[in-house]
C-alpha cells in the first residue's frame, strides 16, 4: 500500500501521468496493486464499475492484494470475473494486524485492544495519553478475529484458487494507529485537521512477527509465493528468510517471496538476493520515487530479479504507473521500453511458475555459513 496514511494528492499525479501505449502496456504485469480501493469499490452496491474498470485496463495482468477483513471477498470475485487477467492474492496486511488476536477464540474486544497496546489499569501520564488515543478511535475499531481464522480464511481462499498468492503481508515498524480508519471511501468526511493524523500507537513488533510467520506457514504448507511488505525492518526481513530457510529448506525454495516495493538499503538487497535465489525485488513508482530520482533503486539487484509494480489503488492510474516504472528499468539497463517490458514480463513469469528455480539457496560462497 502506497504509505503509512492515504496520500490523496497521488490521485491527481496518476491523472497527469503518461499512459502506456496499449501494445506496450499489455506486455505490462503489475504485480502488486490495490484494486479493491479504488472509489468505485465504495460508491457502487456491487463490484460491477470496478470490473468494468478491470475489463477495459490496457494492463495485460493484475495481481491483486489483498489486505484486511474487507477486501478478501473482494479480491476472490475479481478473480472470478477475470480469470485470465486477476491474480488473487490473499493475506492481512500489517497496518491491520491490530485486529487479529493471537488467542481462539479472541478474547472481547476491550481486552484484546488493551492488552495489544500494553493500557496500564494504574493511572500514569503516559497511560493515560495512550487511553485516550484509543478512545478516540474506539468506535472505529472492528471486534478481534482469531489469528486462526485468519488463516483458514487464506487455506480455503488457497483451496479455491490454485493461483493465488499470499499477499499483503510483512511487517512495518514505522506505522502508527491511524485517527481515521484507513480506506480511500470517497464518501467518507475529511478529518479534524486540528488533531494529529496518527495516534502513537502502534501494533507491537512481536505481533506482526506472530500474525506474519503463521500467514506464511500456510503459503509454504501450499507452496504459494508471497508478496512481504517490509519498512523500518531490515534486521527482520534477513532474521526472517534466514528462519525460513534453516526450518525447512525444501518447503521455503519451494515458493518465490517478493520483496514488495523494496525501500531496504542496497547492500542488504544485494545479501539477501545472493543468499536466496527464491528472492525477487518489487519496485514502483510510487514508494520508490526517491531511490528512482537518485538512481539508486535496483542498484543492487540483477535485471531477472526485479519485478514492476503500481502498489496503486486507482485502475484508472495505474497504467501510467507503471509506464515510469517501466521506463526507470528500461533507462537502467540501456534497454528499449519494449525490451525492459518484455524483460520484466519474463521475469514476473518465472517468478510465478519457479521455473529455474530449487530450493532457495544463494551463492554459497557467501552464504554466510548456512548449510545446503
Amino acid at each position: 500500500m502506497c504509505a503509512a496514511e492515504p496520500h490523496f494528492e497521488t490521485r491527481e499525479m496518476a491523472a497527469d501521468a503518461d499512459q502506456p501505449p496499449p501494445d506496450l502496456a499489455g506486455l505490462f504485469v503489475d504485480s502488486h496493486c490495490h484494486p479493491t480501493d479504488d472509489p468505485a469499490a465504495y460508491t457502487s452496491s456491487n463490484l460491477d464499475q470496478l470490473s468494468d474498470r478491470i475489463s477495459s485496463t490496457t494492463v495485460g495482468r493484475l495481481v491483486c492484494m489483498a489486505t484486511n477483513a474487507r477486501d478478501q471477498g473482494m479480491v476472490a470475485e475479481l478473480a472470478l470475473r477475470h480469470p485470465t487477467k486477476v491474480v488473487p492474492c490473499f493475506g492481512w496486511h500489517p497496518w491491520f494486524a491490530h485486529h487479529i488476536s493471537l488467542f481462539d477464540p479472541p478474547p472481547n474486544k476491550a481486552k484484546h485492544y488493551h492488552d495489544l497496546f500494553s493500557i496500564p489499569d494504574a493511572s500514569s501520564e503516559e497511560g493515560d495519553r495512550s487511553k485516550e488515543e484509543l478512545d478516540a478511535i474506539w468506535d472505529q475499531l472492528p471486534d478481534p478475529i482469531s489469528l486462526r481464522s485468519v488463516c483458514q480464511g487464506i487455506r480455503e481462499q488457497f483451496d479455491r484458487f490454485p493461483n493465488a498468492l499470499l499477499g499483503e503481508v510483512g511487517i512495518d515498524r514505522a506505522f502508527r494507529i491511524p485517527r481515521r480508519a484507513w480506506n480511500y471511501d470517497p464518501h467518507r468526511a475529511e478529518p479534524d485537521t486540528t488533531l494529529p493524523k496518527l495516534t502513537k500507537l502502534k501494533t507491537p513488533q512481536t505481533h506482526q512477527l506472530s500474525v506474519l510467520r503463521a500467514q506464511i506457514d500456510v503459503a509454504l504448507h501450499y507452496r504459494r509465493n508471497i508478496s512481504l511488505h517490509s519498512v523500518q525492518a531490515a534486521g527482520l526481513t534477513v532474521d526472517l528468510l534466514t528462519s525460513l530457510r534453516n526450518a525447512d529448506i525444501s518447503a521455503f525454495g519451494a515458493v518465490r517471496v517478493s520483496l514488495h516495493s523494496c525501500t531496504l538499503d542496497n547492500n542488504v538487497v544485494r545479501s539477501i538476493t545472493k543468499k536466496h535465489a527464491n528472492v525477487y525485488v518489487g519496485f514502483s513508482s510510487t514508494i520508490n520515487r526517491k531511490q528512482i530520482a537518485a538512481r539508486e533503486c535496483l542498484g543492487s539487484v540483477e535485471r531477472s530479479r526485479a519485478l514492476m509494480e503500481s502498489d496503486y489503488h486507482t485502475v484508472k492510474g495505474i497504467p501510467g504507473y507503471l509506464m515510469e516504472a517501466n521506463d526507470y528499468f528500461a533507462q537502467l539497463h540501456g534497454l528499449s521500453p519494449e525490451a525492459a517490458a518484455q524483460q520484466l514480463r519474463s521475469n514476473w513469469e518465472t517468478f510465478y511458475s519457479g521455473r529455474a528455480q530449487s530450493d532457495g539457496s544463494g551463492d554459497e560462497e557467501d552464504s554466510d555459513g548456512d548449510s545446503q
